[in-house]
């Protein structure tokens, strides 16, 4: 008995120090969550008003090497209360996530892709495209990869015939992972927001060089390894990678509306290597693009984009200098939006 009531008389010394902790972290969420809302600027919204002027980005140095470690956090962050995520971060050891200094910002002007034409989709490497029926998904979240008959097949049926009239020398196209971001349900990844960037570095060599260091996860449809050749056989070989964005609210999406550079704007020059690590509870290795500014490059978006208006990117091409660095800009309010990504195999 006298062991046993020890035991309670520990639990209960453990239970109180880790409410006192989450209560503490609490009132620092609060303080942090009353700080960001101080920096929020307030301007009237004026819908006819597409074109913005002097939205700050955050860019890398010219030439920099950059190295982002990113914490267990970055997957819990949507779903989970920043109190819990911070004891989490606490008791696990986590060092969260170490974002690199020197950020270069400087403002740019986001055309109206409606009003302002940019140009043909193999000119500027992005479209906007609408289907003719509004998506029957509901599940967003699960992708092919985990189940072979995952919702978003639905999807991807609807735009199979779409990106076979972009590229239609393609032997084969390849769905990899859907990424919802924004939302608050597990797994669920924030907005990449006021940093420039490409999913994936643009030199087939430096990937390859960064991967014997830091090896791509051995998993089914691995995005690093399908750019380094795990499938390529005699049948075909990767052309290029499309990044495909859509609201998957029933609104139109007036927050954080995806913004994409004109390819013929973006030049070699203006890419730094980006070395991201990211704790998944299993590390996730990649090289990066990050982007330095040029008065040169030409930032669109559109507006008000519907559930039924679908974006499409490169974000690489084989065999030459043509992708699409992006970026989430201004808030006015909430939605969500996904990430499917496409492999044209010619």
């Amino acid at each position: 008995m006298a062991c046993c009531g020890s035991c309670l008389r520990v639990s209960g010394y453990v239970l109180a120090v880790l409410i006192a902790v989450l209560v503490f972290f609490y009132v620092e969420c609060e303080q942090e969550k009353e700080e960001a809302l101080k920096k929020v600027v307030k301007e009237e919204f004026r819908p006819e008003e597409t074109d913005v002027d002097d939205v700050p980005l955050g860019f890398c140095q010219y030439g920099e090497t950059l190295e982002l470690h990113m914490g267990i956090e970055f997957t819990l962050i949507q779903s989970v209360p920043c109190a819990l995520v911070k004891l989490i971060k606490l008791l696990t050891c986590q060092t969260g996530t170490k974002l690199p200094e020197g950020v270069s910002i400087q403002n740019v002007t986001i055309y109206d892709a409606r009003k302002n034409n940019p140009g043909s989709f193999h000119e500027t490497g992005f479209t906007l495209v609408e289907l003719e029926e509004d998506p029957v998904t509901t599940d967003w979240r699960t992708s092919e990869v985990s189940d072979e008959n995952a919702d978003i097949k639905k999807f991807h049926k609807q735009m199979d015939p779409i990106i076979k009239q972009m590229y239609p020398d393609a032997k084969k196209i390849i769905w990899t992972y859907n990424v919802v971001r924004g939302g608050d349900k597990f797994g669920d990844q924030p907005k990449a927001v006021n940093g420039p960037h490409l999913d994936y570095h643009q030199n087939d060599t430096a990937r390859i060089e960064f991967h014997k260091e830091f090896p791509a996860l051995d998993m089914k449809l691995s995005e690093p390894a399908m750019l380094m050749g795990s499938l390529d056989d005699e049948d075909g070989k990767l052309g290029v990678m499309l990044g495909v964005w859509k609201p998957i609210q029933i609104t139109s999406v007036c927050d954080y509306p995806l913004a994409v550079m004109d390819a013929r704007t973006f030049y070699p020059d203006n890419q730094s290597p980006n070395k991201l690590h990211i704790n998944f509870g299993v590390m996730f290795h990649n090289l990066n693009g990050a982007i330095s500014y040029s008065p040169d490059q030409k930032w669109y978006y559109y507006p008000f984009q519907t559930p039924r208006e679908v974006l499409i990117f490169h974000q690489y091409s084989k065999g030459r200098w043509f992708a699409n660095p992006v970026e989430f800009t201004w808030k006015l309010r909430v939605v969500i939006m996904p990430r499917v990504e496409e492999i044209s195999m010619f």
